[in-house]
Parts: C-alpha cells; structure tokens; sequence
C-alpha cells in the first residue's frame, strides 16, 4: 500500500520516467479479465472437492442483468450490470469479505439490440493502482470511464462508433501507464492507447473490417529480456503483435477464418488463439510459435479444429497441459507442446464461461449455472457439481482466499479458507 501511495504521488506531479512498470499489483489482485495475464489461475489456494448452496459465505443481489465477470483489488470487487428499462448502465463496489455494497457508479445511454447471449453489460472491468476503467459501448458511441476506488470520476473520452451484429463486449487491459482498447468490429476499426492519468489518446492502430467484430480480450505478453508486447486476435488479422508504447504492428499471422471471441493465452513458449461460429462446426484453434524478428508472421505448430476446439470459453492452461472447454460441454486435455490429445469426455451442458484453475481444480460454470469441478490431470474425473440455479455467463474470479461466482443478476462469494 505504501509503495501504491508513492506512486500516486509520483504520478501527480509528473516524475515518473518513461517506460518504468509502475503497476504495483499484489499476487492478490484479480485486476482483469480471468486475474493476471489472463491466466485463470491461482495455485495458492485450495477449492473444496464439494460444497453446497448454503455454504456461500455470503450472496447478494445485483440490479439490471449482466455477464461482466469480477474483478478484485485491496478488498473491493468490481463488476457491472444494466438497467435496460430505464436505459442506464452502472458499476458497482462490493467490499469482498461482507459483501457490501461500498458505493455505484451510473451512466446512461441507448440500450440497443444485442445477441441474447450478450448483455448490455457483458464488458469487464480492469484495475491498477490509479483505479478502474470501464468500458462500454453503442452503435453510435464507445465510452471509457476512468474512476477512483472511491468511486469518483477521473476522466472520460468517446472513442467512436462501433459496428457489430451481436453489440458491445470488448474488455480493456492495462499495461504500464497505458489502456489498451480493442475495437475490431465489422466495418474498419482500431486497437486504441489511452493515457491511463489523462484519458488523452496516445496511438491508434486502424484495423480491417471482415464483416466479423472481434470480442477477444488481448493478452499483455511480458517475457524476461523482451519488450512487452500487446498480443490480440480478430478474423482480419489473426494473431498478431502490437509494441505498446507506439501502437505499431511488430508481426501477424492471419490465420483465422471466422470471428474470435476467446482470448489469446501464453502457453510455454506457444500463444494459443482460437475462432469459431455458434454453430461450432468450423471451429479452429492454432498454436503459434511467435517470431523473434519484426514482420515474420511466426510458425504454427499445430492446429485443432471442429468441435474440439472452443469458440467462446477461453483455454487454460497448466503443467505443460491445455484444456479446451468446448461450448457444448466437451473438454479436451492435450499436450501444450504437441497438441497430442490425452484425454477428451463431455461433462454436459453449453459454456459461456472460461475454466479457471483453483490449487489442482478447474472450475467452470454451465449457461444454466452448474459449477463442474474437474481434476487438474492426465486422468478425467468430475470432482463435483453443484448449481447456482440461474443463467451464468461471466467467469469466476478468485481472490485473497474468495471465490466469486457472477451470475445474471447476482454475486455469491465462497471463503475458501473455511473448512
């Protein structure tokens, strides 16, 4: 905290050289889509093998519906919901250990017409230390809100329209003093930095339109003795690298036929990025050596298609292994390095949610809202399931010993230090 305080201070009045991380998260925080990096994992804590609706440590209901997944810092919870009737969309702070509400942010605007597995609301949040910044969008605007922790307005700028079938779903990320925003859409879009204490633009990249609006949220790639790189995927572009500091393309592979929606991830020395259709026949995922020279598009090592491959669950990866939790309930265990498979059995159900590792168990949970708890090993077992009894598409965030599971219009959180 103190280290966060001199930062601030140094922030403000303009000390902090350039290029110097300044982001201070704990391994605590859960500051973005599926916690660091995008992983979906936290191996310090223990999930219990089973577990009943009575045993949430405590549970409270969210106004308006939304599919935002949580996000954690200091002891707060952010996430999101939308009033569509009275056309407001708002962010909402939850102390973590009670549950209580600490303070809500709104801001209205057109509810338009959107895929009805999206939701008004289905952007989520990310954090550093400065605070929280909030996307959300229409046909006619993008909006990004910087706010404090206490909940008060730093900053806001319109970052154009948006053109997409399905509506608005992008997630910002952060990486050093700088948000990264995806707008991949149908028509020509761009990936957009914005000056993390100013909200003032510093570069934007045009991207091709394809007819096929991206959802994915990038991945900030940070390897020892490298420059950090912005790893994102679209159908126009595939996967491809973005150098952070100016907005310019350092390589790209466009290898994608169809829209992505899962998020790249890190997978040993592979990224691994996948596209796909609600239908899920054409699904594909590849496997990407990354170049070490600009402009070199980079190696695929292999690739997995059709149904095995997931469309919207975004893969997890651990132990040299990859699981691939198919929408329709199929999981697939394969060797990262290979893609040999190791095993592959359906657990029932259709997924919205992405898998995320807790100790030694994977947790996800069905559209229908059943949690299903598989072993994190070369050998298939189903650990437990248990329902929530409402729609769920959000992924679970774990957090300074908390699971926090979001459904459509409410928060449950589970001590896992309780017996």
């Amino acid at each position: 905290m103190k280290l966060q305080i001199l930062l601030i201070l140094l922030v403000t009045c303009g000390s902090v050289p350039l290029g110097i991380e300044i982001d201070a998260a704990s391994p605590d925080q859960w500051s973005r889509f599926r916690g660091k990096d995008g992983t979906g994992r936290r191996t310090g804590e223990i999930l219990p093998p089973s577990w009943t609706t009575q045993d949430w440590t405590w549970q409270t209901t969210l106004p308006g519906i939304g599919h935002s997944s949580p996000i954690v810092w200091d002891g707060k919870i952010y996430l999101t919901s939308a009033d569509e009737e009275n056309k407001v969309r708002q962010l909402f702070c939850h102390i973590l250990h009670t549950g209580e509400l600490a303070w809500s942010h709104e801001s209205p605007g057109p509810i338009e017409r959107h895929h009805k597995q999206n939701s008004s609301a289905s952007s989520s949040v990310t954090a550093d230390f400065r605070g929280i910044y909030w996307l959300w969008g229409t046909s006619q605007n993008v909006r990004l809100e910087a706010m404090t922790h206490d909940g008060e307005l730093r900053w806001s700028t319109d970052l154009g329209s948006y053109s997409g079938p399905h509506g608005f779903g992008g997630s910002p990320v952060v990486w050093e003093d700088t948000v990264i925003i995806p707008l991949e859409q149908d028509t020509e879009g761009s990936i957009v930095g914005i000056d993390a204490n100013t909200g003032k633009e510093r570069w934007r990249l045009t991207r091709d339109g394809a007819e096929k609006a991206a959802y994915s949220t990038p991945l900030v790639l940070t390897q020892t003795g490298s420059d950090a790189q912005i790893i994102c995927t679209s159908k126009a572009h595939g996967i491809y690298a973005i150098n952070p500091q100016t907005g310019t393309v350092l390589w790209e592979n466009k290898c994608f036929p169809l829209r992505t929606v899962a998020s790249p991830i890190c997978a040993g020395d592979l990224l691994i990025g996948t596209c796909g259709s609600g239908g899920g026949g054409s699904n594909l995922l590849v496997a990407l050596k990354p170049p070490t020279t600009k402009n070199d598009t980079g190696e695929i090592i292999y690739e997995v298609s059709r149904s095995t491959a997931p469309y919207v669950p975004t893969p997890l990866f651990s132990h040299g292994r990859l699981y691939l939790w198919g929408d329709k309930g199929v999981v697939t265990c394969l060797h990262a390095a290979s893609g040999e498979i190791i095993w592959k059995e359906r657990v029932g159900g259709n997924f919205s949610s992405s898998p995320i590792l807790i100790g030694d168990k994977i947790l996800n949970i069905s559209s229908d809202g059943e949690m299903v708890t598989l072993a994190d090993d070369e050998k298939f077992e189903i650990l437990g399931r248990r329902d929530v009894d409402e729609e769920c598409r959000a992924t679970p965030a774990v957090a300074e010993g908390y699971l926090l599971v979001r459904t459509r219009s409410s928060l449950f959180a589970l001590n896992l230090s309780t017996p």
